[in-house]
């Protein structure tokens, strides 16, 4: 099943409020809403399906030609797929009565040839403003053995898939080249050296893959677009592994910043909501590296600030904290928790 469907939720405002919102991308990759448009494989196809409009897709490209070895019958390039965890495996989307099943969209790196993969997930044209951020998820299927890695590219000039358009390389997350023998890493390869490695501090891991193998939970990542203001870009996230096994994305999400800096989005503080949507209540988890106080705050697209919550003093270690989220507008919120060492940031859907 090459062909996905896929909506790519914008919001489109007019008269004199065009600045008003500040999201410009949004898409969670759940099949309830698929049938809208068509992530259309251009190797396949080259052109759009009739009635459905280039600026309305994402384009999906299996450059490498190499197909499943891994027994299930596993598309070319990337496909939908239910989460590897269970902790990400059910949210509630649009109204539905929860638990509904989350999807998430992965690419295959398992192949017959033992090829490197290059499977192109690419945006259509997103117009920035002048202080944008690009935020997304991951998990792998496995980490440490056969973690597979991913790289996120932009151009400014075309959505072909080849890094020569493709020229900024905004992150990378690193792939097992040479099998280890314990779930430590410390005896496992991992390449590009300098990439994130899913795993590797010890969180948004489930330990139920059996042997020396984690199931990986999605992870929030962020990447500050300052240095693109006001252009016309397109984001590609290319599945590049070679002989491991598969990785996932989900909520890919392009909005302005308007009261957050770089360091706060570095999440040092390893800040996990879930759910995430939410309908009546937010989990909020944070590892402190120090005893602090901590504030946790909650804000609306515009940066007016809807709730606080003070936790007082917390030793190190991990931590949690409730948002009652029953009472306030459906829309997307950014949650900030504070200390005195640092502050993180984690985008949230309320739904």
């Amino acid at each position: 099943m090459k062909k996905i469907y896929l909506l790519l939720s914008m919001f489109l405002l007019t008269g004199t409020f065009v600045k008003a919102q500040d999201t410009l991308l949004f898409e969670d990759f759940e099949l309830t809403k698929f049938y809208d448009t068509l992530l259309i494989d251009c190797q396949v196809t080259g052109t759009v399906p009739p009635g459905v409009t280039g600026d309305m897709n994402w384009y999906n490209m299996d450059s490498d030609g190499d197909p499943d070895a891994s027994g299930g019958s596993r598309p070319d390039g990337w496909f939908a797929l239910q989460p590897f965890s269970v902790v990400d495996q059910y949210e509630t989307v649009y109204g539905g009565t929860p638990p509904d099943t989350n999807t998430v969209i992965g690419s295959n790196s398992w192949t017959a040839g033992l090829l490197p993969q290059l499977n192109w997930l690419i945006t259509s044209s997103v117009q920035l403003g002048s202080a944008d951020t690009l935020f997304w998820k991951s998990a792998p299927r496995q980490t440490p053995r056969y973690l597979d890695g991913y790289e996120v590219r932009l151009s400014t000039t075309t959505n072909a898939d080849n890094t020569s358009a493709f020229n900024n390389l905004l992150f990378v997350a690193s792939e097992m080249t040479a099998l280890g023998s314990d779930t430590t890493f410390s005896t496992y390869t991992f390449a590009p050296p300098t990439g994130f490695i899913h795993g590797a501090d010890g969180t948004y891991i489930d330990p139920t893959g059996g042997g020396n193998s984690h199931q990986g939970q999605l992870r929030t990542f962020s990447v500050p677009l300052n240095a693109y203001a006001n252009m016309a870009i397109y984001v590609a996230f290319i599945g590049n592994s070679t002989d491991d096994n598969l990785i996932s994305l989900d909520d890919v999400l392009i909005r302005g910043t308007l009261f957050n800096s770089i360091n706060e989005n570095k999440n040092d503080l390893a800040l996990n909501l879930f759910p995430n949507p939410a309908t009546d209540n937010v989990q909020v988890n944070y590892t402190l590296t120090s005893d602090s106080d901590v504030t946790i705050n909650l804000y609306d697209v515009t940066g007016k600030l809807i709730s606080t919550v003070s936790e007082g003093k917390q030793s190190y270690g991990r931590h949690f904290a409730h948002i009652n989220t029953s009472s306030i507008a459906k829309g997307f919120y950014t949650v900030k928790v504070e200390t005195s060492f640092g502050a993180s940031t984690s985008k949230l859907i309320v739904r």
